[in-house]
């Protein structure tokens, strides 16, 4: 058996939400920098999502990394395992 339901209708019956103020943008001074970065940024896409037009109707293409040379001998370490053996070596000493 469940308990009484809440009614979620207003107490007065307005059921309109209060209007807030809307404070317009703040207009930032544009700078060539700036200009550049967003040109470079729409010619980058362009050029992607052509790309991507280009090879809709082939099969998926999927990006591989290629690992750094430098990183081909590394060995993860496992610090929580590395804390433990020392606590457990605190703790007998």
């Amino acid at each position: 058996m469940s308990g009484p339901r809440m009614n979620a209708a207003p107490i007065n019956g307005n059921s309109r939400r209060p209007n807030y103020v809307r404070v317009p943008p703040i207009e930032r001074p544009s700078s060539s920098q700036h200009d550049d970065l967003i040109k470079f940024i729409q010619e980058s896409w362009s050029k992607v999502s052509q790309e991507v037009g280009r090879n809709a109707g082939n099969t998926a293409t999927y990006y591989r990394e290629q690992e750094p040379e430098m990183l081909k001998n590394f060995e993860p370490f496992d610090l929580d395992a590395y804390w433990g053996k020392r606590g457990i070596q605190n703790v007998h000493q």
